[in-house]
């Protein structure tokens, strides 16, 4: 689900356009951020000072004055992080220089270091589409993108809008559906249905970030404009959904994991499914933390009421 908190100041008219794209030679890896006033890009560079990637930052509030990112885009009419994507895209000289290119939330953490080995083991193992995987006790959606300690990639039938990672040919491929919804709902299920029986998607386990943001139990402002503009993101789903009739949905494919390394070949499988099984943990934290924010919302919430 979209993280972005698109409530504030709409971007400024005739903002700075973004600069050229380097020449070839240059880092050969981007991480483009949808970014606001909180946006954790900032540090993200700060501990990496030996990246190997280059960073584009797509605002969604007023441009904030800051030298820190190769590329800085005022956002323009972009609702939402892919849209923000497709106004960079378009201005950007072709053949695009970026064998690889992740779109991260701007909520999303990894450790110092963490982006610049995820982007190695995405080209050591020559991924199409990809994303880093979910810490156990961070804020999820999907299960099957919680990170596996058997594993290095597991091979999965899709990867979440959050943080999609796509080589070259990925990009070119699936840049058509970028704006297909409003709300970003199914288009990550797009992905899947565009690459099944065609391409290999994966969960990088051996890379895993912090999802940042939980929200308060009450809709966030985001999703408040969604509504203000008549835009039911479950419905978008569907019409997506409807286009790929044959995709399973999100899950683990039987085969193409890479395990760990040391792990005995005869036991990686099995160790690999036992650790699939125990993310019951996640979910039932996940459950009681969802119904504790909704408790505090509404006590809150009654609290005002009788003030």
């Amino acid at each position: 689900m979209p993280a972005e908190d698109e409530s504030q100041n709409e971007p400024t008219a005739g903002a700075a356009a973004p600069l050229p794209l380097p020449p070839r030679g240059a880092r050969p890896y981007l991480v483009f951020v949808r970014a606001g006033v909180q946006s954790l890009h900032r540090r993200l560079i700060a501990e990496d000072p030996q990246r190997n990637w280059d960073c584009c930052v797509s605002w969604y509030v007023p441009p904030i004055a800051e030298e820190l990112a190769e590329y800085y885009s005022s956002g323009g009419g972009a609702f939402n992080k892919l849209e923000g994507f497709l106004e960079f895209w378009r201005r950007a000289p072709q053949p695009w220089p970026y064998r690889y290119t992740l779109m991260l939330d701007d909520d999303l953490y990894l450790r110092p270091g963490d982006l610049s080995r995820f982007f190695a083991l995405c080209d050591r193992y020559h991924t199409y589409v990809s994303q880093p995987s979910l810490r156990w006790f961070t804020h999820t959606t999907l299960n099957v993108l919680v990170r596996n300690p058997a594993c290095l990639l597991r091979r999965v039938t899709l990867v979440e809008v959050m943080a999609p990672c796509f080589s070259r040919a990925a990009l070119e491929q699936l840049v058509h559906t970028f704006d297909w919804t409003k709300s970003t709902w199914g288009i990550d299920l797009a992905w899947g249905g565009e690459l099944q029986g065609r391409q290999s998607l994966y969960v990088v386990d051996g890379v895993a970030m912090y999802h940042t943001r939980t929200g308060d139990g009450r809709p966030t402002p985001f999703y408040l404009k969604l509504q203000a503009l008549g835009v039911d993101p479950q419905a978008e789903l569907e019409r997506v959904r409807r286009r790929y009739p044959d995709f399973p949905g999100h899950r683990i494919q039987p085969d193409g994991h890479v395990y760990r390394p040391g792990l005995p070949a005869a036991l990686a499988p099995g160790l690999m499914w036992l650790l699939e099984r125990l993310k019951f943990i996640v979910r039932a934290r996940k459950q009681v933390a969802r119904a504790w924010r909704d408790t505090r919302a509404r006590l809150e919430d009654r609290r005002r009421s009788l003030a």
